[in-house]
């Protein structure tokens, strides 16, 4: 009887018990590993989200200075010594009056190509520039702004530069007008960044020359400011 009681029990044997406890752990232990990669790849989309227009931003505010810094050494280097009339040759009258301004397009435009090449050679000479941002800026609380490790990211300015000459008239007086020539350069530059891109484009406008141009004294001046000055100039026709 004893042997039959005992007959009617069931129990693993060792070695089954050691195989089924290994499996559950294993499974549990995957299930940990899974979780713990959803956790890090939501992370990690959460980061890139939220740094990502710091950083093209912040990388976008590093190319305008560098865009604005070969501007400035281009015009520096190649119309440093350039003066008003290497640009626009002055014809007058046998009484000395003004009567032609003629612009030298040739040395304007050799000019010109040549400021434009030594900005894009500048810019081409840049290396890559390193942007650090602490990963508490992810998170878009003031609080945590600047704090936690940070990220270092490669930006890599490219871009082409454009340049060409304006010239303004502004009257300076009764019988003088002011002459200023201008060269107006355009940077295109292009942030690359791990997470992105964004195109940033730079216009600077830089005086080159002027000149003051006098002319005959009038024998009446009359000094109109705006469109509705000028009609109350006319007489009133009311009354008729």
């Amino acid at each position: 009887m004893n042997g039959f009681a005992g007959a009617g029990r069931f129990s693993c044997p060792p070695m089954e018990k050691r195989r089924g406890c290994f499996t559950r752990r294993r499974k549990r232990a995957l299930a940990l590993a899974l979780a713990l990669l959803l956790a890090l790849l939501l992370a990690a989309a959460l980061l890139e989200r939220n740094l990502k227009p710091i950083l093209l931003s912040t990388a976008a505010s590093r190319v305008r200075a560098i865009a604005l810094d070969a501007v400035n050494t281009a015009v520096s280097q190649s119309l440093g010594a350039v003066t008003y009339e290497d640009l626009v040759h002055i014809q007058c009258d046998a009484e000395g009056n003004v009567t032609l301004l003629q612009a030298d397009t040739v040395n304007m435009s050799r000019l010109s190509t040549a400021t434009a090449l030594t900005a894009q050679q500048y810019i081409a000479d840049i290396a890559e520039q390193s942007i650090r941002i602490s990963i508490g800026s992810a998170f878009g609380s003031p609080l945590l702004a600047g704090r936690g490790p940070e990220v270092v990211v490669k930006v890599v300015p490219v871009g082409s530069v454009s340049s060409e000459f304006v010239t303004e008239f502004r009257a300076a007086g009764i019988n003088q007008t002011r002459h200023r020539v201008y060269v107006r350069l355009r940077a295109a530059m292009r942030i690359v960044i791990p997470m992105g891109a964004e195109e940033v484009e730079v216009l600077s406008q830089v005086p080159v020359a002027e000149t003051v141009i006098v002319g005959r004294v009038p024998q009446s001046y009359v000094n109109v400011d705006s469109r509705e000055d000028m009609l109350n100039l006319l007489p009133d026709m009311s009354g008729t």
